[in-house]
């Protein structure tokens, strides 16, 4: 189904009643486990009435909130924008776990919306093949396999597999669903502008509630964290409704590289007064979310906002004054990591040369890639198995004094090879090759310099998060990262099929939209007429 699969609505619908049979049994099991488990199942069933009633609101309002993005389709999509970040701390058996709960409902309610009760388990019109979607689709099918060896050999495989089923229910195949229900939304240029224009109005008001958060010292969500951090003297850093200070630094960069993106197209397009209010509105975004950037004293999220920046730089001034000015980007990068260590000085020890030292200035990074190297030795083909990382790193790890609260390798490359070893690193290396060579060719775009800015905003977004997950991890774990990615995609192989020039203001001449948009139109000349036969020649 994520693939489109052609001529194959037969298969897909066989798929779509497999997984509700597979939803069926599952909850079958899961009640039928309760029962068994001792004072699990007395407080079970003594509050099933109120379970009951919990399970019918649900279904009631998903089955409103289908019906809503089914009548509603042009605004289901930006509340997924809205809604990617929240997330729900859940009590699960191996531990607490802080998921995605309202974008996971959202999310099912437009995959049934569009592609069950409105595209009828079909192919839509006007496929066309998405090499980028293929690669994601080896790389989940990797990943999932892989979870089948987890914990093998060092650890209960019960736990082991439970925690690598969370992460490929919680993250994996919900944002490929993401990924797919906003590439087939996104066909218009139309709708191209509605996303993005949502993703920095969101992002405002979340970095509003930062910067209100960092003279108050008001903590919303994971206060333990802020109180611990408080008791260790660490300087006190905003996380608006995320769950960590370097995630929402990382989402501010991306409304920063965004929003810069809309004002230089703005700039591009004819003058008027919704305009000029447009650009005003869009430079108050963006530095609302620069000015709580900096509230999060986020080394790794400054790093992604200046190197994703450099992208879009080079789109803009064109390569030569786009290299002096990524010349001058490197050298802010530079003073910006140091300015941000030496807020955080009880990270840096007097011997910056040891490892010891660089693992205590990279807030204990060393030693966990060290940790996961030696996974990879072990283990180089095929890896430890989704997950396995944090369970794995306690028979790992070279000194036994190393803390072992740990979740990840906090390096995306890292973590991959050690649970998904060569394998891994191959459809990894697989997607992002792909991905930057089919989504960023200037000579796709011709004329159209407005959309070609917008195309390096998503590029530069997925770019950066990339370089950020670097440092912290969660790569595919950040259901943005597979919005941009879906979106960059959808503009190559969906939105230049059309006119941009018509998708901008439907149904206008191609002439008035032009001069509308502020667009250059390439005029080709109407082949010449042929030449009628020689009446020479035929004496």
């Amino acid at each position: 189904m994520f693939l489109d699969k052609p001529r194959a609505t037969t298969l897909r619908a066989a798929v779509f009643a497999a997984l509700v049979a597979f939803t069926a049994l599952l909850a079958g099991a899961a009640l039928e486990s309760l029962r068994s488990s001792g004072p699990t199942a007395g407080r079970v069933l003594h509050h099933l009435s109120l379970f009951g009633a919990a399970g019918v609101a649900l279904a009631v309002f998903l089955a409103a909130a289908t019906w809503l993005a089914y009548r509603y389709p042009d605004w289901a999509m930006p509340i997924v924008v809205v809604l990617a970040p929240l997330r729900v701390e859940l009590p699960l058996k191996t531990g607490s776990s802080d998921l995605l709960v309202p974008l996971y409902l959202i999310l099912l309610a437009v995959a049934i919306a569009e592609v069950v009760v409105r595209d009828r388990l079909s192919v839509p019109a006007g496929r066309r093949t998405d090499p980028v979607r293929i690669a994601l689709a080896v790389l989940i099918a990797v990943v999932g396999v892989s979870a089948l060896w987890t914990g093998h050999g060092y650890v209960s495989d019960a736990k082991a597999f439970a925690d690598a089923l969370v992460k490929l229910f919680a993250f994996y195949l919900p944002f490929g669903v993401l990924y797919y229900v906003v590439y087939r939304y996104a066909v218009e240029v139309r709708k191209l502008s509605r996303l993005l224009t949502t993703f920095v109005a969101s992002g405002a008001v979340l970095a509003v509630i930062g910067i209100v958060e960092y003279p108050t010292h008001l903590v919303i969500v994971n206060r333990a964290a802020a109180a611990h951090a408080r008791a260790l003297g660490e300087t006190f850093r905003v996380n608006s409704l995320f769950y960590d200070p370097n995630i929402f630094g990382r989402f501010l960069a991306l409304v920063v590289i965004v929003g810069v993106a809309l004002f230089l197209a703005a700039r591009l397009r004819q003058p008027s007064a919704q305009r000029r209010r447009a650009l005003r509105l869009i430079a108050v975004a963006v530095a609302l979310a620069v000015v709580a950037l900096l509230a999060t004293v986020s080394r790794s999220s400054v790093t992604g906002l200046l190197l994703g920046g450099i992208v879009l730089e080079m789109a803009w001034l064109g390569r030569r004054r786009g290299g002096v000015v990524a010349i001058v980007t490197v050298l802010v990068l530079a003073v910006g990591v140091a300015g941000f260590t030496a807020l955080r000085p009880q990270q840096v020890p007097g011997k910056v040369l040891s490892v010891s030292g660089l693992n205590r200035i990279t807030s204990g990074r060393v030693y966990l890639i060290q940790a996961g190297g030696r996974m990879f030795e072990k283990h180089p083909v095929a890896g430890l198995g989704l997950a396995s990382f944090p369970v794995a790193f306690p028979y790992y790890r070279e000194s036994r004094t190393q803390s072992l609260a740990v979740r990840d390798s906090h390096t995306t490359v890292v973590t991959v090879a050690a649970e998904q070893g060569l394998i891994g690193l191959a459809a990894l290396t697989g997607l992002l090759v792909t991905f930057f060579a089919t989504t960023l060719r200037k000579r796709r775009f011709g004329a159209d310099r407005s959309l070609y800015l917008w195309q390096a905003a998503l590029v530069a977004c997925v770019l950066s998060v990339f370089v950020h997950s670097m440092t912290y991890n969660a790569f595919f774990e950040d259901p943005y990262m597979w919005l941009f990615m879906a979106l960059a995609s959808a503009v190559v192989t969906r939105i230049l099929l059309v006119d941009p020039l018509a998708a901008v203001i439907p149904g206008a001449d191609p002439a008035d939209a032009a001069v509308a948009t502020g667009r250059r139109r390439v005029l080709r000349r109407p082949p010449p007429a042929p030449r009628p036969p020689s009446r020479a020649g035929s004496l």
